[in-house]
């Protein structure tokens, strides 16, 4: 089957299962509280027309973690092209919230439609794009053909992929080799991700190896947001008591978060435990499991606002967006996604503000900041609660000993910065 027939299947059936899905789409997304993307997601309700200038920039992150890690290529881009139009669309709506609050105003925001006909020429039509820029693994078959046939130059950046991604890829690659190569430029993080994208097929003069852009927007926002810790503090009402982050825990990762923190409790008594689920929407049930347990707690959200001085042990982390500033009050930070089996996520988070991260086994999104932290004996693997509470109850009687291993971790983030202006400039080059 030749490429053309090939897309005309894959339209076909991508316009058919969306019309099928219409309903589960809808329920899917009002159960998770959302909604607001749902039009905007189908091709129902397009953004409004590209901002005035040249070239025009579509950059494209699924969620959270691409949004930020563009922070700072955003900076570059503008550096090197002032005239440019930027456009950035997100896949989820917390992805949104947080685009919204880092590139609005002088960027236009909006949601990525879903790969269905009638949306992506749509998005495409309105929009206009020279250029469309994908982060990491967003590698869409109709859209891209179709902007493609358009004349959009296409890039991919900071593109990896893990373990069970290059699994599907080997065993499916033939079909999506010719989307690849669409790309006029993807740049990898390092040497081995280069060479998993060779062993697809990929022509090496399309790869070009730039560090990982992940840091760069680490680094650029703990810069912004140190200025926000004394206020951070004041609304924490912290003085000199040991603060814990459980950042980005999934369903059953609190239980064993808890655990660990109770048996803390007798030799730390004022140990402050700041407990973020991945989901915020899911804060009513970590709520229960902390009623449960007859431990005191108060809603972020609520403090935040200045409604209610801090009185409890547990602040429940219940919004978007807050999570990587409130690493820099902590001391002690466990990563979730990583005890249960969802990947792991960004390790790297705690260490731009020197903290050495504990985390479970389950890390195959997230093995290059693995690598990067354990080369440095600056990230610590734990197996349960008994582990954990272990790993933590050491770092608080050893202080020197926690201070030194975030040193190595944020220093260990140094030699990756640069990637963000790399990266730009061979954008750039795309227009010149």
């Amino acid at each position: 089957m030749n490429n053309y027939l090939i897309y005309l299947a894959y339209q076909l059936v991508t316009g058919l299962l969306g019309l099928a899905a219409w309903p589960w789409f809808r329920r899917h997304l009002t159960s998770r509280g959302g909604g607001e993307s749902f039009f905007p997601r189908l091709g129902l309700q397009l953004p409004p027309a590209p901002p005035p200038g040249r070239p025009r920039i579509w950059l494209h992150g699924v969620s959270v973690g691409e949004i930020l890690s563009a922070v700072a290529l955003v900076r570059e881009v503008r550096a090197l092209l002032p005239g440019a139009a930027l456009t950035l669309s997100t896949g989820t709506e917390t992805g949104q919230a947080v685009a919204r609050r880092h590139f609005a105003p002088g960027c236009q925001v909006c949601y990525f439609p879903l790969d269905l006909p009638w949306a992506v020429q749509g998005y495409l039509g309105r929009l206009r794009p020279d250029i469309f820029i994908a982060l990491e693994s967003e590698i869409w078959p109709g859209f891209l053909t179709a902007a493609h046939r358009r004349g959009v130059r296409l890039a991919l950046l900071n593109a990896r992929l893990s373990d069970r991604t290059l699994r599907r890829y080997l065993k499916y690659g033939r079909y999506l080799l010719h989307i690849f190569k669409y790309f006029e430029l993807i740049t990898v993080p390092s040497a081995t991700d280069r060479e998993r994208l060779l062993s697809l097929g990929i022509p090496p003069a399309l790869l070009h190896v730039t560090g990982n852009l992940k840091v760069d927007g680490l680094l650029a926002r703990q810069e912004q947001a140190r200025a926000d810790l004394p206020e951070l503090r004041r609304v924490l009402g912290l003085n000199s008591q040991p603060v814990l982050a459980a950042a980005s825990t999934h369903a059953g990762e609190e239980e064993v978060v808890l655990e660990a923190y109770q048996k803390l409790l007798t030799p730390s008594p004022t140990l402050l435990l700041l407990l973020a689920p991945r989901h915020p929407e899911r804060a009513p049930e970590v709520a229960r499991l902390l009623d449960a347990r007859g431990l005191a707690w108060q809603s972020w959200q609520i403090l935040n606002k200045g409604e209610e001085p801090r009185r409890a042990p547990v602040v429940l982390v219940d919004t978007v967006g807050d999570l990587f500033g409130l690493y820099g009050v902590a001391d002690l930070a466990f990563v979730g996604g990583s005890l249960a089996p969802h990947g792991g996520q960004n390790l790297l988070e705690p260490a731009a503000w020197g903290l050495a991260p504990l985390y479970g086994p389950h890390l195959h999104n997230f093995r290059w900041a693995q690598n990067i932290l354990e080369s440095a004996r600056a990230g610590f693997l734990i197996d349960d609660a008994a582990g954990l509470a272990r790993a933590l109850r050491r770092f608080l009687d050893h202080p020197d000993e926690r201070a030194a291993a975030g040193r190595r971790a944020r220093e260990a983030l140094l030699p990756h910065q640069g990637a963000a202006r790399r990266q730009a400039e061979l954008i750039a080059g795309m227009v010149w």
